[in-house]
């Protein structure tokens, strides 16, 4: 039915009956039955805010109200704008790539316009568009002075790191995120979530650079301030941080007792990823503290709970330390199969770490399966992939292990090429 020549009132009145609501049904719990009786009687005009809530309810297009309204272009932007950033929010990624570009086709403002490529770059990242987003954050850039609008440039470069940190570039992405913090501290910037985020971004490339001073001390910069701001998912993550370094320097007590404290964080805000990532963290933990019946049981919870929710990415992390627990009990042809399985997962999500990790017990049970050939092409596939992405800390770990392996059979000269690749990337 063309609604040609009827007001939004009218026009919210036919839809609504169309659809079979009453005006109660429609308010639902964010209006009331009196403000859609006024909007359907021309007595009032609603927000933007207002109207899309109407329009979701009806099943139509906010342009099937307003498409003919006078509605000033600012509020066609402001709509797209706050549509795009509530999808980023819960990451719907093809409604942010709409929005965003919907608005960008209206947006005459500068800052505006940036930031809608802004939450274009994020959704092309997040949707494995890694260089669509590198050309988003540029195009971005150029329209903004950092002088003029500095918060809009900070955020366009934490894209800029994350999508760096997305290609395992982590020099560049440590170099775009410390020149985020940068703009920040020169214009006292105060915004908290941007200042939390970006610390947990450089205490994560810290870590993986071997820089574990840098990164404990950034990580408790997000806990401090994301603590202050009441963002209970970054404090945890700001945990989960420090107990990852706390792990890489071999305090292992410490990062238990972190972890324990960013789980019970992850739980209060029903985080499951990261529920599911804190626990197998644990569970590596309590692996690497001989606390072998602890690791399994944590291992084994996480595996059922990521498969209740379909996680595969951390049930597959989840069944590596299984595997390890596996190859400890002396199960070696079931250490390999898992861990064979959770590498195949790992490859299709892309996660090269845990990959690397994967491998590694692949490697380790072939070997004590008396399968070289097979430990020496796993042990190299993942020095290969840490290398790749310049994960100092785990390639040192993976190199020592390899060299282990060597000097058991008694392949000296390589065993100490190895040992010396440890200790050069330490």
């Amino acid at each position: 039915m063309s609604n040609a020549g009827q007001t939004l009132g009218e026009r919210v009145r036919s839809a609504r009956r169309d659809a079979g609501l009453s005006q109660a049904q429609l308010a639902g719990d964010e209006l009331t039955k009196g403000f859609i009786s006024q909007i359907e009687s021309g007595l009032v005009r609603p927000s933007i805010r207002s109207l899309q809530h109407i329009a979701s309810k009806l099943g139509r297009s906010l342009d099937y109200f307003i498409a003919d309204e006078p509605l000033a272009a600012t509020k066609r932007v402001t709509f797209h704008r706050l549509a795009a950033e509530a999808a980023v929010e819960r990451l719907d990624w093809s409604v942010a790539d709409d929005e965003s570009k919907a608005g960008l086709a209206v947006a005459t403002d500068v800052v505006e316009r940036a930031t809608f490529l802004r939450l274009l770059a994020s959704a092309a990242l997040n949707q494995g568009r890694r260089e669509e987003a590198f050309d988003r954050v540029t195009e971005g850039l150029a329209l903004l002075d950092v002088a003029k609008q500095p918060l809009d440039v900070a955020r366009l470069l934490y894209v800029r790191g994350l999508a760096y940190g997305d290609a395992g570039q982590l020099v560049a992405s440590t170099e775009a995120f410390e020149t985020v913090r940068d703009i920040v501290e020169r214009y006292e910037i105060l915004d908290p979530r941007l200042r939390a985020r970006v610390a947990v971004a450089l205490g994560t490339t810290y870590r993986r650079l071997g820089r574990t001073t840098k990164a404990i001390a950034s990580y408790e910069i997000a806990l401090a301030t994301a603590s202050r701001a009441n963002e209970l998912k970054l404090a945890a993550q700001g945990f989960m941080g420090i107990a990852v370094s706390h792990y890489d320097a071999g305090d292992l007590d410490a990062a238990i007792a972190t972890y324990e404290r960013a789980l019970d964080l992850f739980e209060r805000i029903a985080d499951t990823s990261f529920e599911l990532h804190v626990r197998q963290s644990l569970a590596s933990i309590h692996f690497q503290q001989g606390h072998v019946a602890q690791a399994r049981d944590l291992a084994d919870r996480t595996i059922v709970r990521a498969a209740e929710v379909g996680d595969d990415h951390w049930g597959a992390v989840a069944q590596v330390v299984r595997a390890r627990v596996l190859l400890s009990d002396g199960d070696a042809a079931e250490a390999k199969r898992l861990a064979r399985q959770a590498e195949r997962v790992l490859t299709s999500v892309g996660d090269q770490i845990q990959r690397a990790h994967a491998l590694r017990v692949v490697a380790a049970a072939s070997e004590a399966r008396g399968e070289t050939a097979d430990a020496d092409r796993a042990f190299k596939q993942a020095i290969e992939l840490l290398s790749s992405i310049d994960d100092r800390a785990d390639l040192s770990l993976a190199a020592s292990e390899y060299s282990k392996v060597l000097r058991a059979r008694g392949s000296i000269d390589e065993a100490f090429a190895m040992l010396e690749l440890a200790q050069t990337r330490r």
